[in-house]
This record gives structure tokens, sequence and C-alpha cells, in this order.
């Protein structure tokens, strides 16, 4: 491969003879050229562009755990199929603009793993704090009401149970235990990870069972689409006559049916260390804010995920514990319901 290029880490070194070679399996038109994505926590994408339009190739799928919680191992199936299942489902029954048709070839014989090839979703992808300097302010607020709106409407989506695909059967299967249950036994997983590498308190051990605690006790919630990640980074927003929209809405690794409130609180968290009056626009315009006796867990399991990977690596984690650091976004949240 001598014109192999290196369009991000986990990629590694990609021909234009590949991308060709992807172009024709699935008639795209004849192979352009492609660049890199600078954006994006784990360097998966790269676009290419053909004579019949853009497109985004998802590569290098995630690892997955076997039955023993320490066996992990690359399960190509798993992420993409679980991807292309929520895209769909999204075009078919929601107005939620997702990149389809999502073309997933399960062959390994072009890069060595198999991949994801998707249109190119129009208009601009932000993040938090490029997103200051690059708007006026009545543009970002524009963008808040358009993350709102388009959070609601992902959130029709319902389904009869709460679940997540399954490494194993590579279909949707049911959490044992509800949406509740889930939440708290990834809450305490993520705990269990943080207190592993040192950055818990006794303290904060009982200010999550508390929380957890809590909201158990406040009844099951109603089951809708959650994407599991969902903020400026993972949308494309586009302004027209009729003032702002979000245009894209990718990356659904993490999608799941759980609690579609699940999904203000990292968006909301965001506003509130960047522009905090935004929280409350984006908040207002999703209509998706849990009752109180949730609230707290759901931030808190937002948070921890954050917490136990950066608080033993980050100098804005020093001298801080989890319950010191995390309060403030509980009661920021819950100060704007």
């Amino acid at each position: 491969m001598s014109d192999a290029k290196i369009y991000s880490q986990r990629l590694g070194a990609l021909s234009d003879a590949q991308f060709a070679a992807v172009a024709e399996r699935f008639g795209l038109g004849r192979f352009v050229e492609a660049t890199p994505i600078v954006s994006g926590l784990f360097g998966q994408n790269v676009f290419f562009t053909t004579t019949g339009g853009e497109f985004v190739l998802r590569g290098a799928p995630h690892w997955v755990k076997g039955p023993n919680d320490a066996d992990w191992r690359r399960e190509d199936r798993w992420q993409f199929s679980k991807e292309r299942f929520f895209a769909q489902l999204l075009h078919e029954r929601t107005k939620t603009p997702v990149p389809w048709p999502m073309r997933h070839d399960a062959a390994s014989d072009i890069f060595g793993w198999p991949y994801l090839v998707m249109p190119r979703m129009p208009g601009t992808c932000f993040e938090e704090r490029g997103i200051l300097t690059a708007l006026t302010a009545e543009d970002r607020l524009g963008v808040a009401e358009a993350m709102g709106r388009a959070l609601a409407e992902m959130q029709t989506l319902i389904w009869p149970f709460a679940g997540d695909f399954g490494a194993e059967s590579i279909a949707l299967e049911p959490y044992d235990d509800g949406v509740l249950g889930h939440v708290v036994a990834r809450t305490r997983a993520g705990a269990a990870a943080a207190r592993e590498n040192g950055v818990m308190t006794g303290a904060d051990d009982v200010w999550i069972a508390e929380a957890c605690a809590a909201a158990l006790a406040g009844g099951a919630r109603p089951v809708s689409f959650t994407h599991g990640d969902y903020k400026l980074n993972n949308v494309t927003v586009n302004r027209d006559g009729n003032g702002w929209r979000v245009s894209g809405v990718f990356d659904l690794h993490e999608a799941r049916f759980a609690d579609g409130a699940l999904d203000v609180v990292r968006q909301a968290c965001s506003y509130l260390d960047t522009e905090p009056e935004l929280a409350k626009v984006f908040l207002d315009a999703c209509r998706a804010v849990p009752p109180s006796a949730c609230l707290p867990l759901y931030v808190i399991h937002d948070r921890i995920a954050i917490w136990g990977f950066f608080a033993a690596r980050a100098d804005w984690a020093k001298g801080k514990t989890f319950r010191g650091w995390a309060q403030r976004y509980v009661d920021g949240v819950a100060g704007l319901l």
C-alpha cells in the first residue's frame, strides 16, 4: 500500500485502493479523496468523497466483554449491527435526521475488520468550547433550543421493554431489572472502577447508595430511545430560514431503550460548565426532565463515568472527591426544574 495514509491511530494506514474497493462494493461511484476527522474520542471515522456523494466510513469496531467480565474481545458484529439497528428505527419511525442508509460490510477482506458506510450529514459539528467563539450568543441559544427539540423527537421512539444489544446474541435483549435497576447497576459498576483507580471515598459511596435507593423507591420509569452520549460533538447543526435545527445525529454505539430522560444530563452539564443559562433553554425545549427522585442518580450515573476515567489523570480532579466535584451538577440541574 504505497499510497497508504494514517487517518487516525485507531484506523491505521488506509490506501486509496481500499476506499475505491468500498465505493465499488456498494455502488457509490468512483473514489475521489479521503480526509481525516479531527473530532471524536475513538478515531473510528474518516470522511471520503466519491463521484456519488460524501460519506463517512466507520471502522475498527469496539471490543466487548465476554461471559467473564475480564474477558474482553473484539466482537465486530456487536457495535455495527447495533448502530445500524437503531439508525433504521429512528429513520423509519421518527423525523430524526440520522445517516441512512447505513451500509454494514461484515467482511474483513478490505481493511481487516468490518465497517459501516453512511452518508455524511450536512451542517457543522461543534464541541462545547469551540462553539463559544464560532457563533454569536443568539445563535448559540438557537442551537440549544434545536438540541432540545431533536432530543424530544428521538424520544418519540418507544419500545415495549428496556434493553440493549447482547454481545452474544447480537440482538436486542431486555434488562432483567428494568430501567432503574440497570442504571443503578451501571452506576455501581462505574463507582467500582473508580474505586480501583483510587479516586473514590467512603463518603462518595454513601452518597451514591442514597441516590440509588431514592430512585428505586420512586417507581418505574417510561421506556424510550436513549442515545447514551447525546451532546454537541455527536450532532451536526444547520441554520435555515426557520432558524437552527439539528441536521444529523450519529455515534449510536451507546444507544439503547431506557429512560430517555437520561439523555438530558450530559448536554445540560456541559452547558452548566460553559453557559449555564443555556442549560434551561435546552431542558425546556426537550421537555424530558426526570422526576426529582431519579435526578440525582441520573446525574451521578453520567458523571461517574467521566470521573472514573479522568480523575486519576486530569489536573482538574486533583484534591477533589467525586461528590465534591459532582454535587454542583446535581444541584445545578435540579435548580433548573
